[in-house]
């Protein structure tokens, strides 16, 4: 790969940010206020309630009434995650996108980390570690299910980045169309198999960028066997499938 130099001095990438939200009135508000207290400030955060039936909408509404940078986008009804996304990314106009799920948490400095021009220049994502955190327990060792090297490959072995410990440009998001709403769950490995093969540079950084928490909340019903699906729906996709072993 032929690497641009960085110009001298060069500034930190700008970013907008998208949360989709559906029933997490409880925890919506610890995702926005720890992008508004990132040292490097997103120009917007867009926080797209997807219909849910709790008070998730009047939090919302009260923490742009609260911050000019939020933006609340209140759905009529239940789209899914990939398509909230959508609609969030619709308005983004800097040039990264960070897309948080709702019940997570970026840490201190995860801006500044993630966009550090001297990685960021050359790339189109940028992937940080991440620490689970079940329920009330303290944080988990950091980890990243890519290691960094093939990207292909890493995709081939599974979803191993997720929307909340990476940034994406605008521009390649909007190249792949961005998240496919005819996925429930496996939306995320799909969109970053699809940036794979549109040509997307990935990129690695050894540096925990977000707590991903396991909080109270609706789930998908019959989850396991739709994630099945999914998965073999992902892995079908030919920038994958060269790589998987042929069945007999």
């Amino acid at each position: 790969m032929l690497h641009r130099p960085v110009p001298l001095f060069a500034p930190l990438g700008r970013y907008d940010v998208v949360i989709p939200c559906h029933n997490r009135a409880h925890v919506v508000a610890d995702a926005v206020e720890s992008m508004l207290a990132q040292d490097h400030a997103p120009d917007h955060v867009i926080v797209v309630d997807d219909g849910s039936r709790d008070d998730s909408a009047g939090v919302i509404r009260a923490l742009a009434d609260a911050h000019p940078q939020v933006t609340a986008l209140i759905l009529p009804r239940n789209v899914g995650a990939s398509q909230a996304r959508n609609t969030g990314a619709a308005l983004a106009r800097a040039e990264w996108i960070a897309f948080l799920d709702s019940d997570d948490i970026w840490l201190p400095g995860a801006a500044r980390t993630l966009l550090d021009p001297k990685v960021a220049h050359d790339h189109d994502i940028v992937v940080g570690h991440f620490a689970r955190v079940e329920g009330d327990a303290a944080p988990q060792a950091p980890e990243c299910g890519w290691d960094g090297d093939c990207i292909r490959r890493g995709l081939a072995s599974g979803g191993v980045i997720g929307p909340s410990w990476s940034v994406v440009r605008r521009a390649m998001v909007e190249t792949v169309g961005g998240f496919d709403p005819s996925f429930h769950n496996c939306n995320d490995w799909d969109f970053y198999t699809r940036a794979g093969a549109a040509g997307a540079r990935f990129a690695r950084i050894d540096a925990c960028v977000a707590l991903y928490r396991t909080v109270a909340g609706s789930r998908l019903v019959n989850d396991t066997a739709i994630g099945a699906r999914n998965a073999a729906r992902v892995l079908a996709h030919p920038y994958l499938a060269e790589l998987l072993p042929v069945a007999h």
